[in-house]
């Protein structure tokens, strides 16, 4: 057996896409009691593959993780506050930003109010 690994969207519109996604495609799966989506390393790609077409309905994305929850939590309060689209996914590596690549210039102007006295942002 592999490792069990996760993946939850916040949005519930997005997270029921996948369900509906992994459904058609029959990919084994079971939920906790948050609603994310547990599998096992067999089904990774399946899952993965799920994730990018609710993912690529969205926007021209890419990713972005803070080294830090207490980070991730400052972004997201900046994003918000800035109005930039953004979606999060909860992963067993921590959460990640799903954001637009047209608003790239945005973030690494933005990541600044997190982290004044770091020369790097969040990982892409």
């Amino acid at each position: 057996m592999g490792e069990q690994r996760h993946i939850r969207f916040e949005d519930a519109t997005l997270q029921a896409a996948l369900l509906q996604e992994l459904d058609r495609a029959g990919t084994r799966y079971t939920l906790d009691a948050l609603g994310s989506v547990l599998f096992e390393d067999a089904e990774a790609d399946d899952v993965t593959d799920a994730a990018h077409k609710v993912r690529d309905a969205q926007f021209p994305w890419y990713f972005l993780r803070w080294r830090t929850e207490a980070e991730a939590e400052r972004y997201r309060d900046v994003l918000a506050t800035a109005q930039v689209p953004f979606f999060v996914e909860h992963h067993e590596s921590g959460f990640w930003f799903l954001v637009r690549r047209a608003d790239q210039a945005e973030h690494d102007r933005l990541w600044l109010r997190v982290i004044e006295d770091v020369p790097q942002g969040p990982r892409a």
